[in-house]
């Protein structure tokens, strides 16, 4: 209703006629006015004459030799510079944005990947567009789902879920499921069967991380209880419980990267599994530059990873299947 109201009153009245009433009101003059508008001045004054009918006022005193304000006149254009300020304000920040020198992308981001990956993603991302703000919101699975659900982030970077239920997932790389052992008394094998696990004490995240889920998949496939002596959402204090020689721990890689491992040992897990670790969007929702530029971004800057450095090559031995 309020927009058939505002189109009903705005009727009639057109930016080109606004900005011809504004120029003529600051040149105070016809002529000038027309060249700076590089139009005739006979076109100058009918769009005057249509903007003064819409209106049903009087807005400007034109005599031979000069151009007055009428009170109503001049109440316009108090009024209409404001406007005009705040369009083009508008109009520069929506280019702006397109040009990718300024807004922001909303992303929920599973902790684990927020401490691994999106450090090196923000700053590369950064450099690339430095006036694009990345704002992160962690959040487990689920809640990252609901979250790219109804509409508080643009995306989020986690697990594949096993029900999408409309979202669309985009799959980056598998991170790959290690066990963390004491290194203490530790075998030096570099494999580990899940088999083996069973009667030792098990660390692992409580039940709806979807972790947990997964690892529950795959003692039931060995025919094992999964009977945890700790239960904890920290990857940190995971593996600081395990140094401590409390038991072992299955992680994804990514989750190790910056943890202090010193105390630990790490060996694959046989039969090996992963998860997929992927973008989540709304199909649907309508994505702004900044976000669309960062949902393509991303898998770049794992892609060229091999071709980079230091820590960057770090998160690729972590990430890599």
């Amino acid at each position: 209703m309020g927009e058939i109201d505002t189109s009903e009153q705005l009727g009639g009245v057109s930016l080109q006629q606004i900005v011809t009433f504004l120029t003529i009101a600051e040149t105070r003059s016809f002529r000038a006015a027309a060249e700076r508008l590089h139009i005739s001045q006979s076109a100058l004054s009918v769009r005057v004459r249509q903007l003064e009918a819409a209106l049903g006022v009087v807005l400007l005193h034109r005599t031979t030799r000069s151009v007055h304000l009428t009170l109503q006149g001049r109440s316009a254009q108090t009024s209409l510079q404001r406007v005009c300020s705040d369009l083009q304000r508008v109009v520069r920040d929506l280019r702006d944005e397109a040009a990718l020198q300024r807004g922001s992308a909303t992303v929920a981001v599973l902790p684990s990947l927020a401490i691994t990956l999106l450090p090196g993603i923000m700053q590369a991302f950064a450099e690339a567009h430095p006036g694009v703000e990345i704002r992160l919101r962690d959040a487990d699975s689920k809640s990252a789902l609901a979250m790219v659900r109804r509409g508080d982030v643009d995306m989020s970077i986690q697990s594949r879920p096993d029900q999408l239920d409309g979202l669309l997932f985009e799959r980056m790389f598998d991170d790959e499921f290690v066990v963390v052992l004491p290194r203490e008394g530790a075998s030096s094998r570099k494999r580990v069967r899940i088999e083996e696990l069973r009667g030792r004490s098990l660390l692992l995240n409580p039940r709806g991380v979807d972790l947990r889920e997964s690892l529950e998949s795959l003692f039931a496939q060995a025919a094992l209880t999964v009977s945890p002596t700790q239960e904890l959402v920290s990857s940190s204090a995971l593996v600081a419980l395990v140094s401590a020689g409390f038991g072992v721990t299955i992680l994804p890689k990514t989750a190790l990267s910056g943890l202090q491992l010193s105390g630990c040992r790490i060996a694959a897990l046989d039969p090996k599994a992963s998860r997929e670790v992927g973008i989540v969007v709304k199909p649907e929702r309508s994505r702004s530059p900044p976000v669309l530029a960062l949902r393509t971004f991303i898998p770049l800057w794992l892609d060229a990873l091999p071709a980079q450095a230091g820590g960057a090559s770090q998160a690729r031995d972590l990430s890599a299947s």
